[in-house]
């Protein structure tokens, strides 16, 4: 009977809070204001340097990076930027 008591309490008691500005309306954006895009985001980089370490090189082909002269693409990267786009990455 006690937590019942005491459940009951802590209801009134949530009852009784004053309500905040949660149903506002909210603010308009003035035209012509840019909003971020994906241009606007920063991009990964297309080339990563070969790891010395030959065991965090293997996790990393693993995850996908392909290993291309003497740096690695991240997966997605279809041409190799270095090259001037006359090397195809595998």
């Amino acid at each position: 009977m006690k937590p019942l008591v005491v459940l009951v309490g802590l209801a009134i008691a949530g009852c009784q809070r004053q309500e905040d500005n949660r149903d506002a309306v909210p603010r308009q954006v003035a035209p012509g204001t840019a909003l971020s895009t994906e241009a606007n985001m920063s991009k990964p980089s297309a080339v990563v340097l070969k790891p010395t370490d030959q065991a965090e090189l293997d996790r990393m082909i693993l995850a996908g990076f392909t290993p291309h002269a003497d740096h690695l693409h991240p997966p997605g990267v279809s041409q190799c930027p270095l090259s001037k786009g006359t090397d195809v990455v595998m």
